[in-house]
């Protein structure tokens, strides 16, 4: 009877139904591109700058300076593998300067890898297009690999030269000409514009760095998720060194992880919220328009309480139809997007700089549409109160005479 009832009104409940699914489809389409930026930018930032978990001397990262370094590191990274969650290890030297050529200089970061076992670690190697060079193919010495965006300040190209000048490890300033082999792009201008890569035998040649020592391991594990209980197993095998997850390293990456937990919450009940008031309304006006029908009903013996379960499906109907309809979209637009992507190129500049991507992928997952659903139902019940007390109010026999 209830569901009947809906469809007497052909035009008002589709209004309605329309409303409720535009509003659904609204909030977790927003939601979903939101979730799937940050996702986007955990990932990238895991696979091209953090890892899963970094090592390193305690006074290294608090005061950036070459010498406090970690030694025995063969020792440290051999300990690290034993762990059956540890996919790739991979050491680095870094050091602090001033890359420059004829027209300008900048100040970066110095990272001296190992390419083969990087590679493993990070994915930085795939940011290099073809035609932009190569990830350390070259056996020649004093080969770099700087982003786009760096090699646009610093008017330079492939097979240029940069000359990096820092302090050593016993204090005196040193530096070399190294060439350009390859260019990378990671979609974080803010790192992109720090970072340049060499050869960690380069650096340490340049640095006077002793052997069987770096400022920084880098693990990778199979699965992100085992990071915390990772962490603690190594610092109880290296009591000695500063052991980090991803979370304890980028603080803002987690900040934004967990936020994103709470978004669909906030942005789904301010939605239904206002989805709310306009059911209570469109109901209110149901009931008055049917005040004789529904004495009548009571008076030749429908209880009170089957009223109240009439109206009260009525109301939840109009709220679940409209949002099985608005999810059913939202799958489609997710599964289609999800996939194929949605292009910011044309204002990705200020994203780029948050370290997000210029090609959004919106990402929502069974739980998030779980959630949706419960929220719908809730609201329809809530919203079935007051016109059900309107309805239940009403005296039979004064209801029929009007």
């Amino acid at each position: 009877m209830a569901w009947r009832n809906i469809w007497r009104n052909k035009l008002r409940s589709s209004v309605v139904i329309m409303a409720v699914t535009i509003g659904l489809f609204g909030g977790l389409a927003a939601t979903g591109i939101m979730k799937g930026m940050v996702v986007d930018m955990v990932k990238n930032t895991l696979e091209t700058q953090v890892s899963n978990i970094q090592i390193h001397n305690k006074d290294f990262m608090a005061n950036k300076e070459v010498n406090f370094l970690m030694k025995n590191t063969s020792e440290i990274i051999s300990k690290i593998k034993t762990d059956p969650v540890v996919a790739a290890v991979s050491e680095r030297t870094k050091s602090f300067g001033m890359a420059s050529t004829a027209s300008k200089g900048i100040g970066v970061i110095i990272n001296g890898v190992e390419p083969e076992n990087e590679k493993k670690v990070t994915q930085l190697f795939n940011k290099i297009e073809e035609e932009n060079g190569t990830y350390f193919t070259s056996d020649k010495k004093n080969r770099i690999i700087i982003s786009e965006n760096l090699a646009k300040k610093l008017n330079v190209k492939l097979k240029s030269k940069i000359v990096i000048t820092f302090q050593d490890y016993e204090g005196n300033l040193t530096g070399a000409s190294f060439k350009v082999e390859g260019i990378y792009n990671t979609h974080n201008s803010m790192f992109d514009e720090q970072n340049v890569f060499v050869k960690k035998t380069d650096l340490d040649r340049l640095l006077n760095m002793p052997e069987n020592t770096s400022h920084e391991i880098a693990v990778l594990l199979n699965d992100f998720q085992d990071t915390p209980e990772t962490v603690e197993r190594i610092k109880k095998a290296v009591p000695n060194y500063l052991v980090e997850g991803w979370y304890d390293i980028d603080p803002y990456l987690k900040l934004t992880s967990s936020l994103i937990t709470y978004m669909l919450f906030i942005f789904m009940s301010i939605i239904m919220l206002a989805l709310g008031f306009a059911i209570v309304n469109t109901m209110l006006m149901v009931i008055l328009e049917r005040t004789k029908e529904l004495g009548m009903i009571m008076a030749i013996g429908m209880n009170r309480f089957k009223v109240f379960k009439m109206i009260m499906f009525e109301t939840s109907m109009l709220a679940v139809v409209g949002g099985i309809v608005g999810i059913v979209v939202s799958i489609l637009f997710t599964w289609h997007f999800g996939n194929v992507g949605i292009d910011i190129s044309e204002v990705a500049q200020g994203f780029e700089s948050l370290g997000y991507s210029s090609v959004m992928h919106p990402v929502l997952e069974l739980i998030d549409y779980i959630e949706v659903i419960i929220m719908v139902i809730i609201t329809g019940i809530i919203a079935s109160i007051f016109p059900t007390i309107r309805a239940l109010k009403m005296k039979p026999a004064e209801a029929v005479r009007d």
